[in-house]
């Protein structure tokens, strides 16, 4: 059975873990939105593959994301 992922807590984890290595304040806060929002945008979809697709194992709905992703 897949985990569940609260997108605001894992962006906010994303970022705390992540911190930018910019040297302004402006980049700095640049590179830490688009990694929150990559971060959120990630988890949601993670959530729905996961709540539509809810036999699947984490693995195989992280797969079903990279296939997904390497479509774009």
């Amino acid at each position: 059975m897949s985990l569940s992922i609260d997108p605001k807590e894992f962006a906010r984890t994303a970022v705390i873990a992540n911190p930018a290595n910019a040297s302004t304040a402006d980049e700095k806060a640049m590179e830490a939105l688009e990694l929150y929002l990559s971060a959120y945008r990630l988890a949601e979809k993670y959530e729905r593959i996961s709540t539509t697709h809810s036999t699947q194992e984490t693995s195989e709905i992280l797969q079903i994301l990279k296939d997904n992703d390497a479509k774009m």
